[in-house]
C-alpha cells in the first residue's frame, strides 16, 4: 500500500547515504538533519496521492456537486413566506412566517423545519412552531422516516361557529430513504366528533386556508448522503514514518 511504499522510499534514501556516515559527531548530526529533511519532504506525498485518488472519483461525484440541498427541495414550490438555507453537515433549515387572514383564523404562525436527510439512523426532521400574539413556542424533535403524525399545538385553536374549537395541528409525514424521501410537512386543523374527526378541508371558512403545506413531495438526497462516506474513505490520515534511530 501507499504507506509501505513511502516507508520503502525513506529506507532506500537513508541507506544510500548511510555508507558515508563516520564516527565523526559532526557528520552524525548532519545525518540526523538529513533524515528529518527527508521525512518532511516525503510526508506530503500521502496528501498528494490522496488528492489524486479523489480526483479519479470526481466523475462519480459530479452529479451532486452542483446541486445544493435546497435546490433539491424545489424552492420554487415552497410557499412565498418560506426560505431555505444550509447550515452545513448535510442539513437543511426551512423557515416560514405565515400570516393567516381569515374570519376564523387571523394568527401569524412561524415554522422552522430542520431536515437531516443523511442521518445515520435514517432521515429525520425536527420542527419549532411559534405564534407571536399568544407567545407560543412549540418544539418537536426527532421525527424519523416511517412516521406520520398529527401533533396538536398547545394553546392554538380556531373557534368555528356551529362546530366548536378546532385545534391547530402540525401534520408531518416522512417516509422512504435518502434516495427517495417523501415529505409532507405543514399545518392542519381537526376536531374529534362523536363518530368521526373533521379536518379543515371539510369545514367551510377553513378549507381555503388549511391545510397549509411547506413541503409536499418526494425528493432525492441519496448521492449526497453517500458522498460523505466516499470522501472520508478516500482521504487517509497523514502519518510520518521514522525509519532511523536517533
Amino acid at each position: 500500500n501507499k504507506k509501505q511504499e513511502r516507508s520503502q522510499q525513506e529506507v532506500i534514501l537513508y541507506l544510500s547515504i548511510t555508507p558515508y556516515l563516520s564516527s565523526d559527531p559532526l557528520l552524525q548530526d548532519n545525518m540526523r538533519s538529513t533524515r528529518v529533511l527527508l521525512t518532511l519532504v516525503l510526508a506530503p506525498i500521502s496528501l498528494v496521492s490522496a488528492r489524486l485518488n479523489l480526483s479519479a472519483h470526481r466523475p462519480a461525484l459530479s452529479s451532486f456537486q452542483n446541486v445544493s440541498l435546497c435546490e433539491r427541495l424545489n424552492p420554487e414550490d415552497l410557499p412565498e413566506e418560506c426560505s431555505c438555507r444550509e447550515p452545513g453537515n448535510y442539513k437543511v433549515i426551512i423557515e416560514c412566517l405565515k400570516e393567516f387572514n381569515s374570519t376564523h383564523f387571523n394568527d401569524t404562525i412561524g415554522m422552522k423545519i430542520d431536515l437531516d436527510p443523511c442521518n445515520k439512523d435514517g432521515s429525520s426532521l425536527s420542527l419549532d412552531v411559534t405564534e407571536r400574539d399568544h407567545g407560543i413556542d412549540f418544539p418537536i424533535a426527532g421525527i424519523h422516516a416511517g412516521e406520520e403524525r398529527n401533533i396538536p399545538i398547545p394553546g392554538l385553536a380556531i373557534a368555528v361557529p356551529g362546530i366548536g374549537h378546532v385545534g391547530v395541528d402540525v401534520t408531518v409525514l416522512i417516509s422512504g430513504n435518502p434516495d427517495s424521501l417523501t415529505l409532507k410537512v405543514g399545518l392542519n386543523a381537526c376536531i374529534a366528533l362523536v363518530h368521526k374527526s373533521i379536518c379543515a378541508s371539510a369545514i367551510p371558512g377553513l378549507s381555503s386556508i388549511l391545510p397549509w403545506y411547506v413541503l409536499s413531495g418526494t425528493y432525492s438526497f441519496g448521492d449526497i448522503c453517500n458522498s460523505t462516506a466516499v470522501v472520508s474513505d478516500l482521504v487517509p490520515a497523514t502519518e510520518v514514518v521514522d525509519v532511523a534511530e536517533s
